[in-house]
């Protein structure tokens, strides 16, 4: 298989970004295989060092800021302004809607929130 990627002159990684890249193969049997098996390749593909660290960490800061972007967004009940806040809104407060309205639109940052509070 390696000899014939060579003979065509495409890479192993130019192949699996195609095929996982295509509609036309969504539902393909391969496809679903990598991507049912993605956290095992992962998981070997941490050899290469910090990269894999990196790249992680990079996916994971950037999940978190759109779900706080999305958090504090004006059509969502969480978003105040500390400057006009009543004293009334502030009696209304509720941490366990607030907990539910984060589980819901923030899903990544809730589990990582609680894997930090519990170390």
């Amino acid at each position: 298989i390696l000899e014939a990627f060579d003979l065509i002159g495409i890479s192993v990684s130019t192949f699996i970004i195609r095929l996982l890249t295509d509609q036309h193969f969504t539902h393909h049997n391969t496809v679903i295989d990598l991507r049912e098996n993605s956290h095992h390749i992962t998981e070997h593909l941490q050899c290469t060092g910090d990269y894999m660290l990196k790249w992680a960490t990079a996916v994971i800061k950037d999940r978190c800021a759109q779900e706080v972007c999305e958090l504090s967004a004006k059509a969502n009940s969480s978003h105040f302004s500390v400057s006009h806040t009543s004293v009334q809104q502030l009696e209304e407060f509720s941490i366990d809607v607030l907990s539910e309205e984060m589980q819901q639109h923030a899903p990544v940052l809730w589990d990582l929130f609680e894997v930090l509070l519990a170390a």
